[in-house]
């Protein structure tokens, strides 16, 4: 009865990854220096030793001034700040003429500000005239925004904005925590405070279009990769070339080689996994600068790869793998291709663990596409993978559905449009909680589906008119979204070649 008990609440209960614990308890730190909330965490506490002393010191007159100091007490702490540092929700509580004021600066309707759907266009990223946005993530901490462009610019965005003093924040409470929260980081500027090349115009730079990008899970590494094969790692405090391999999937000579489509750090940071043109996905050690494995097995293009930590039943129901271990966690690599499947491969062989094909309706079709390699009018372009259900990812395909599978294959839930069906989706992204899923469709609507009842929650209906500079009558197609890691705020971008300039806009 217990465990039918725990079935029902599991999927109601977030989770969290171990290694956010780290980064969340130093944010909250930094927030609460930031904020000044130190000294009030030390008014509560003096505040309740000095009431503690005075109860003792005035033991005799208990009962007849019982009453009164408690309601003195409750007023002393419904005029102090509390913050859920953890959720991002804050709430004030003052006595303004007598009367309780209650604000909340970053909740609604008793949503999160991390769970809150973003409705309209908040700030809006411009490049040059024809160049365009080709690649785009936030950094760990949410306070930079790094953007590739076609002509090869890498470039980190968000200049903080800065207050006066700090009597200023107390002068008008609720604009400025609203500003505190939401407004405090400016993505149309580059960061150039901490961050001097950038000012300079010592930018990171490719020879050709920036595809991919990744960032370390400590932040201080960032991976690009290019339409040329070539991989750069550079650090980010001071934009210094710390890698670079060139023709990673193939080429020789003068040659260019394959474009690289996708990339991402090891867990530890130190090795790199790319994805690219050649169908293979490989991966390279950082210290020994050249490759260590290949995973090959697609038929055409790898979209997207990831390493992924999974326990063995997860991938094998029935242990039916030969030479694996039946105990432990296993190190895998996802990979998803323009061939319209997601294939899993032991990290530590790379032999192929699991094929697993979408099920996309029968009338698609496969194109030949060069020597002999095969492009399904289908492809998969996207997967994310989820903490919550636990060992579960999002596929994504070229089709008017996306899926919520097992990593054995199996399909749990089905995303779709209820308005149209004639649709293809084009790019996804899903929230730091997994609440929600973002997906563009070719039609320039996005859609907010609900990962628990699988509905939709909200149409953006302007989302790929905002997100372009457009082209005429035409619609530009979305070619990625972005999650903040923090916050409820998401990005859009096209590298649709038809553009005036490229454009990235973030919504909130």
């Amino acid at each position: 009865r217990r465990h039918q008990i725990a079935k029902l609440f599991k999927r109601h209960v977030p989770e969290v990854p171990n290694q956010r614990l780290s980064s969340l308890l130093q944010q909250s730190v930094k927030w609460q220096c930031f904020t000044g909330t130190f000294p009030t965490v030390e008014r509560l506490f003096r505040s309740g030793l000095e009431n503690e002393q005075n109860e003792d010191d005035n033991n005799e007159n208990l009962y007849e001034d019982g009453k009164k100091k408690k309601k003195k007490r409750k007023k002393n702490l419904l005029t102090e700040r509390k913050f859920d540092l953890v959720l991002g929700n804050v709430c004030v509580a003052e006595f303004l003429d007598g009367k309780k004021r209650r604000m909340k600066s970053s909740s609604n309707d008793g949503v999160n500000a991390v769970e809150r759907v973003p409705s309209r266009p908040s700030q809006t990223i411009r490049l040059g005239k024809k160049s365009y946005i080709s690649s785009a993530l936030f950094l760990p901490d949410g306070k930079g925004l790094v953007t590739g462009s076609s002509d090869g610019f890498v470039e980190i965005w968000g200049e903080p904005i800065s207050y006066s003093t700090k009597q200023d924040v107390g002068d008008n409470k609720s604009d400025k925590f609203k500003n505190l929260l939401e407004q405090n980081i400016d993505f149309e500027k580059l960061r150039t405070s901490d961050l001097p090349y950038q000012k300079e115009d010592d930018l990171m730079l490719h020879d050709s279009s920036v595809l991919a990008m990744d960032v370390s899970r400590d932040g201080s590494l960032l991976g690009t990769a290019s339409s040329d094969g070539t991989v750069c790692v550079w650090k980010i405090a001071n934009g210094k070339l710390l890698r670079k391999l060139e023709r990673t999937h193939g080429g020789s000579g003068g040659d260019k080689g394959a474009a690289v489509t996708c990339i991402q750090f090891s867990p530890n940071g130190s090795k790199l996994l790319t994805g690219g043109h050649d169908s293979t996905c490989r991966e390279f050690g950082l210290l020994a600068s050249r490759m260590l494995k290949e995973f090959r097995g697609h038929r055409s293009y790898v979209n997207c790869c990831s390493y992924v930590i999974l326990p063995n039943a997860s991938i094998f129901g029935n242990n039916d793998a030969p030479g694996t271990q039946t105990s432990g966690s296993l190190l895998v690599v996802v990979t998803g291709s323009a061939d319209g499947t997601v294939c899993v491969w032991d990290g530590r062989t790379a032999e192929p663990l699991r094929e697993i094909t979408t099920p996309i309706p029968t009338s698609s079709t496969a194109v030949l596409h060069g020597d002999e390699s095969v492009v399904s009018s289908k492809s998969v372009h996207t997967v994310l993978h989820l903490h919550s259900p636990p060992q579960t990812m999002i596929v994504v395909p070229r089709t008017n559905r996306a899926f919520l599978m097992s990593y054995s294959g199996t399909v749990l839930k089905v995303y779709s449009r209820d308005d149209i069906q004639e649709c293809e989706f084009l790019a996804a992204a899903v929230s730091p909680s997994n609440l929600w899923l973002y997906v563009a469709a070719d039609d320039g609507k996005c859609m907010v589906f609900d990962m628990n009842s699988g509905k939709v929650e909200k149409i953006i209906h302007s989302f790929a008119e905002e997100c372009s500079s457009g082209r005429g009558d035409s619609i530009c197609e979305i070619s990625g979204i972005i999650h903040h890691p923090h916050r409820g705020m998401i990005g859009g971008y096209s590298s649709d070649k038809g553009q005036k300039r490229g454009v990235l806009t973030l919504w909130k």
